[in-house]
């Protein structure tokens, strides 16, 4: 294939119309509860009789007429769990292929849960919301009609709690920032102590690349701010671990000097190819270490750390929030109990179970876990996170301000680590067991 080239397309999986449909939702409920009871690393399912699950939801299932309501009985079931990275995507909803963008449209808009609200945290310049004069620090209270108010008290009786539950609440609100191509999203917006307006944004195609797919996991926008500024800070910033990515991070880390700061700001990073943590750390180190390892239901494997060539071992800060989630959090986890990063801001996700993508009969994407987490020195990242070295808490009104108090933070611990001390190489692992942050 020539490069630049569309790949050609993967075989259609079938349509509805083609078999029954009764056929096809009893292979699907089979399928995806077949696939939690074979992969999931927990043989006990946390305490879930998984065969009473089963029989008990597919009674439900089969009662079900279409994919929406099957789509409700599968997600049902699966939060039985009590686990991350579960979920079911919609074919339509997914992009493969250049030609399906247009699905994954943008407003501009980019939101945190800070203080009980959904507030703007960035907004992409020259978009729909950028020209419609909204600034980080406004705050949205609805989005095409949905009060988020009360979504945030629907929560109140789930599982979802603390980071966890920011993370789920900015999620959702920033899923339905991001319709079709051409498609208008309506916002309740208020600024300050002025009266909530609304507007209507009208989406636009994303202006940056996109991630490659791999197997049965899709596309995705990428963003990438990678600078290094006059004082020899340098600061990355970017969405997704995606291997198209690596080319410009490792360009910024080639630049670095002796001397130098490095801030990586993975707030609101969601994670992606684990591969990448042991990459990127391969930069920042010139001993081995370990970032943990994952533990299947049969078998281990241990993220190793191999030093590069030319690695960066000036002072390291990560940035952390609780949209921080899987990948982001075995990186900054693994920094931090190798004592080679200080960690900045606030408690990340604690949703860290690497997971796989399957296409079902009927067309929906199935992404399901198939293993935990373990930092070096043995602590569970599900459903704890990692907590800072230096907690710090963002505010509407900072952002209103133009203020980030955490890069602010990071660089003044930087700023005096570069005053007191001369960059050195990381150290040999802690022991298990310890840990510079108790759990």
């Amino acid at each position: 294939m020539v490069r630049g080239e569309e790949p050609p397309p993967s075989p259609a999986p079938a349509q509805p119309a083609a078999r029954a449909w009764s056929e096809i939702r009893d292979e699907t409920f089979t399928l995806v509860w077949q696939l939690v009871y074979e992969s999931y690393f927990d043989p006990t399912f946390g305490g879930v009789d998984w065969l009473a699950v089963r029989d008990r939801y597919g009674a439900e299932a089969a009662k079900a007429t279409d994919q929406a309501q099957l789509r409700a009985v599968l997600r049902r079931m699966l939060a039985e769990l009590h686990s991350s990275h579960f979920a079911l995507l919609p074919r339509d909803a997914a992009v493969f292929h250049p030609r399906e963008r247009t699905r994954i449209g943008t407003v501009g808009l980019e939101i945190a849960w800070l203080d009980e609200h959904a507030v703007v945290c960035r907004v992409q310049p020259e978009s729909p919301a950028a020209k419609a004069d909204l600034h980080p620090g406004d705050v949205l209270t609805d989005v095409d009609g949905a009060k988020l108010d009360r979504l945030a008290d629907a929560l109140a009786s789930s599982d979802y709690r603390g980071a966890r539950r920011a993370a789920y609440l900015a999620q959702t609100v920033n899923g339905r920032l991001h319709p079709r191509v051409d498609k208008s999203v309506k916002l309740t917006v208020r600024t300050g102590d002025a009266p909530a307006h609304g507007l209507e944004l009208k989406s636009v195609p994303h202006p940056g690349e996109w991630s490659e797919p791999i197997g049965d996991f899709p596309s995705s926008p990428l963003d990438i701010e990678a600078r290094r500024d006059d004082d020899g800070i340098a600061y990355l910033r970017f969405n997704s671990f995606s291997p198209r990515l690596m080319k410009p991070i490792r360009a910024l880390l080639a630049k670095l000097q002796p001397g130098d700061g490095l801030i990586i700001d993975l707030r609101g990073n969601p994670g992606g190819v684990m591969a990448m943590a042991n990459g990127i750390c391969g930069w920042l180190s010139t001993a081995e270490f370990s970032l943990g390892r994952m533990q299947m239901r049969q078998g281990m494997i241990a993220f190793v750390v191999t030093p590069q060539e030319g690695a960066f071992t000036g002072p390291l800060a990560v940035l952390i929030d609780s949209r921080s989630a899987s990948t982001s959090e075995v990186l900054a986890a693994g920094l931090q109990e190798a004592k080679r990063a200080r960690i900045f801001g606030e408690r990340s996700a604690g949703a860290a179970l690497p997971s796989q993508f399957r296409a079902l009969p009927t067309g929906d994407l199935f992404q399901y876990a198939i293993a935990d987490l373990q930092t070096p020195g043995g602590w569970a990242l599900e459903g704890r996170g990692v907590q800072p070295n230096e907690p710090v808490s963002t505010h509407a009104s900072d952002l209103t301000a133009g203020r980030d108090a955490v890069v602010l933070a990071a660089r003044t611990w930087i700023a005096h680590e570069r005053h007191t001390a001369a960059p050195s190489a990381v150290s040999a692992p802690p022991a298990a067991g310890t840990n510079s942050v108790s759990p």
